[in-house]
């Protein structure tokens, strides 16, 4: 048997349950940055035994209900009583075998729990049955199958509307029994337009289709669910604001950085119906697409947990309204100041220009409130006393309950809900209501038009059809992207026979736009072409960059539902495509180049090439690349000249996935290459070979096979003192630059380092290092293939394409294996982390607490560590 056993790429972190001698403290509260004003006091350190906590909620009574990430020994939830002054006064555990929760809500006399229990990964309700105050009975809720772990079932809030609001990460899979015909998110569908280009790393995620990250809708028993928003890429949790409205955090895809389908962390307003684009791959939307909700502000990169607005807080005004998000990645908590825009929000936050800044970007508008190392901040919750409270953990690392009070804030009155809702009555017997941007409420003659059939429905259908399009018109709705959404949305619901006609006949280009928009997306191939010819109305010259985008939009999602138009029809989209290639703007390049190698224009790849050449922007020149992969009018000059960036490109920086899609891109190109003229091609790229790993700076032998006991007592002493120079050239030496991404320098093939400090505490890092494998993050665990032929290889997958998989089987020295999908008999994930065991056991005591140091202060030399 060949057997090629593999270390791990994860700079993990210990278990939390593990019984020995972990220190059982968080992070003092007088290390930790809280704003002016504010009083910030540690409340609990979770013993190994209490877990590693990530969800936490408060009842009527103001008690705190905690949840560890997996499974406690001890019990399920933990549930902490305050006393007047907000300070533990008992503590208890509610054992009815539900926990290891990623979403709790106290609503209804209840406590929602989102996580396992006797029924699996499920929604449990808890209650009291017995009125002696405590939970004593756990029913199944809704099962969510699909939906563990970090990426699966996630925060629930309960909505003005006494409806049950719950973020589903986007490993999760709709659950059963979803009232399609009402739900508010609906019509959807994948829509690439070019072929997709799959993670090439991230391959657990290659299976998932639409909706991804989602929004459900439920009543307090469960009896009714609905869709209500998606294209979350991992939205963990969300809360509506003194307004009624809803808002999200959603995460990034950090190894998408450096390539033009990034999309940052962002603050997102949820409406009914509501879109925001996530697609696996090439295919995430960007933000100006029409049938997407944009964001209200990007904050940068990061890993969005906890949310809560300061609605119920005694904090002054800004912070009563402020949005409070909660940063793991960074250690740090936001607060996040909104001013209202039309039916919307909006925030500024200047973007950063460089991928790989140290620190993520704030802003007047967005305050960093709460910072501190080793401070992975998971859950909060407002109390009864009107104080936040917050948890810290995940992943093993060390727990914590923090209280943040404002000094002097006792009584402050309660923040009002501003009235922005707008309702209207509109030729009886319709009527129907706007609330910011979601429309609900539509009836005739008292009943909803949903409920209606016959002749009643398309009566009061058509009405409602002529309502919006007059208040599509209005002079409010142009410039209100929101609004002109929710219209689209509910247009969508209708049966096209009673809009059409209003769509095709529109002459103002804001009114049109969205209503052929929605014909595109709902209506039939029969529908395309007086559909295309409506567009001919508004002259792409006459248009200004938003509009314009907003029509090249209509005519990709007409392209991708109805089909392909007729010969004169692309014939005609060619010529007027073409006359406005290339443009002054990234954005509209974007659309153009990809609709132009669509219809397969002759010039698209001459332009396209000439843009590429010129931009000095990497993601863009990634863009052009992967559009003319598809082109198929080709001189030879041309394909040498595309080619041949491609050698260029095998050194621009970025995430995990930045450098295997540049391969890819250049793989499927490849292919459609003619036969006579592949290998000349082939020949000029440059297959660069592995790098081989440094040699250690200094030559070092063996000291000692350490352990964890051996080296807990002194860890204090990690904190001051250290030797900077030190630390530095042995996180050098030991190579674990090979794997890891650190400031501005290092290697993708395991997470990025830069901000390990701000998450995790001394031991932490300790145990990651001695015990790598106790913890392994889903995303970089590695797996084992049993070959048909017997051999075995353990590795992280680095690539997989339809035929064969590349695995990495030696991080440290770059060793990779290429094995055939078709001789691959099974393969599972592997318990065994990939960074191997005992590489500080080369290092004395002093260097293991200098490389400690080193890691903690994210490679800054002015830390209080290294102070003299």
């Amino acid at each position: 048997m060949k057997l090629r056993l593999l270390p791990s790429i994860f700079f993990t972190v210990a278990n939390a349950f593990a019984q020995d001698a972990k220190p059982t403290a968080a992070t003092p509260a007088e290390q930790i940055k809280v704003a002016d004003g504010f009083k910030i006091e540690l409340l609990k350190s979770a013993t190994p035994r209490e877990g590693s906590w990530v969800s936490m909620a408060v009842d009527d009574q103001g008690r705190l209900y905690i949840s560890p990430q997996n499974q406690a020994p001890d019990g399920g939830i933990l549930r902490l009583t305050l006393d007047d002054a907000g300070h533990i006064a008992k503590e208890d555990w509610i054992k009815l075998n539900v926990g290891a929760a990623m979403g709790m809500l106290w609503a209804f006399d209840s406590l929602y729990v989102s996580g396992q229990g006797p029924d699996g990964q499920a929604i449990y309700r808890l209650r009291d049955t017995d009125g002696d105050g405590d939970l004593d009975k756990a029913e199944l809720f809704k099962k969510v199958p699909g939906g563990g772990g970090e990426h699966g079932a996630h925060g629930m809030v309960l909505g003005p509307d006494n409806m049950l609001y719950i973020t589903q990460g986007n490993s999760t899979p709709p659950v059963e029994g979803l009232d399609t015909s009402h739900s508010p998110y609906k019509s959807y569908a994948e829509d690439d337009f070019l072929p997709r280009i799959k993670d090439p790393v991230a391959t657990f995620f290659d299976k998932l289709k639409s909706p991804y990250g989602h929004i459900l809708r439920t009543d307090a028993d469960g009896k009714k669910w609905e869709l209500f928003a998606a294209g979350f890429r991992n939205a963990y949790d969300l809360d509506f604001n003194a307004d009624g409205e809803l808002f999200t955090y959603d995460s990034d895809m950090e190894w998408d950085v450096g390539l033009p389908w990034y999309r940052h962390t962002r603050i997102l307003h949820i409406i009914a119906g509501a879109e925001f684009g996530f697609r696996e791959g090439t295919s995430k939307w960007p933000d100006y697409y029409a049938d997407s909700l944009g964001a209200v502000v990007n904050i940068g990169r990061g890993s969005p947990t906890g949310v809560k607005f300061g609605t119920r807080s005694n904090f002054p005004d800004k912070y009563k309204t402020a949005f409070f998000v909660m940063d793991w990645t960074y250690g740090r908590i936001l607060a996040v100041h909104m001013q209202p825009k039309g039916a919307s929000y909006t925030a500024s936050n200047p973007m950063p220009t460089r991928f790989d800044q140290d620190e993520p970007n704030a802003s007047e508008d967005v305050e960093v409130f709460v910072s501190g190392k080793a401070l992975p901040v998971t859950a909060l919750v407002f109390g009864k006393d009107g104080a936040m409270y917050f948890t810290v953990g995940g992943r093993g690392t060390q727990a914590g309950l923090y209280r943040v009070s404002y000094v002097g804030g006792k009584g402050l009155p309660p923040l009002q809900t501003s009235q922005r809702a707008v309702s209207w009555r509109v030729s009886p017997p319709l009527s129907w209501s706007r609330s910011h941007g979601s429309i609900d409420d539509v009836t005739w003659g008292g009943t909803s038009i949903w409920e209606l059939d016959g002749n009643d429905r398309d009566k009061a259908e058509r009405a409602f059809a002529d309502s919006l399009f007059h208040e599509a018109a209005s002079p409010i709705a142009p410039d209100d992207r929101v609004i002109r959404f929710a219209m689209r949305v509910q247009l969508e619901k209708l049966k096209p026979s009673n809009w059409r006609e209003l769509a095709l006949s529109a002459r103002e280009p804001h009114v049109a736009l969205d209503a052929l928009l929605a014909l595109a997306r709902v209506g039939s191939q029969s529908d395309q072409e007086p559909l295309l010819k409506a567009l001919t109305k508004f002259p792409l010259d006459s248009l200004d960059e938003e509009w314009k985008l907003n029509k090249l939009r209509v005519i990709e999602v007409s392209l991708i539902r109805q089909g392909r138009p007729s010969d004169e029809m692309v014939k005609l989209g060619i010529e007027k495509l073409s006359r406005q290639y290339p443009a002054k703007s990234f954005d509209l390049n974007r659309e153009l180049s990809q609709l132009l190698v669509w219809l397969d224009a002759p010039d698209v790849v001459e332009k396209t090439l000439a843009l590429l050449r010129a931009t000095p922007e990497h993601a863009e020149q990634i863009w052009y690349a992967n559009v003319l992969r598809e082109a198929q009018q080709w001189t030879p000059a041309q394909r040498e000249q595309y080619f041949a960036w491609f050698n260029s490109a095998a050194e621009y920086k970025g995430g995990n996935s930045a450098g295997k899609f540049i391969l890819r891109i250049r793989e499927e190109a490849l292919k459609k290459v003619p036969d006579d003229q592949r290998e000349h091609l082939a020949a000029m790229l440059e297959t660069k070979p592995a790098p081989a790993a440094p040699p250690p700076a200094v030559a070092r032998n063996f000291q000692k096979a350490w352990t964890i006991a051996d080296l807990t007592p002194d860890l204090p002493q990690a904190a001051k003192g250290r030797n900077f120079a030190r630390g530095k050239e042995i996180f050098a030496s030991v190579q674990c630059a090979q794997c890891h991404h650190f400031g501005k320098d290092g290697g993708n093939v395991g997470p990025d380092l830069s901000a390990v400090g701000n998450r995790f505490n001394a031991h932490d890092l300790l145990e990651a290092i001695v015990e790598p494998s106790k913890v392994i993050s889903e995303q970089y665990a590695s797996v084992v293939i049993t070959m048909k032929d017997g051999g075995v290889f353990s590795g992280l997958i680095a690539e997989e394409d339809n035929h064969r998989l590349c695995v990495i089987t030696d991080p440290v020295a770059g060793k990779k294996e290429w094995l055939r999908l078709g001789q691959i008999a099974t393969r599972e994930v592997s318990k065994v982390s990939l960074m191997p065991p005992g590489l500080i056991n080369v290092l004395t005591k002093e260097e293991i607490l200098d490389l400690i140091a080193y890691l903690a202060s994210g490679g800054n030399e002015k830390a209080e560590a290294f102070a003299k």
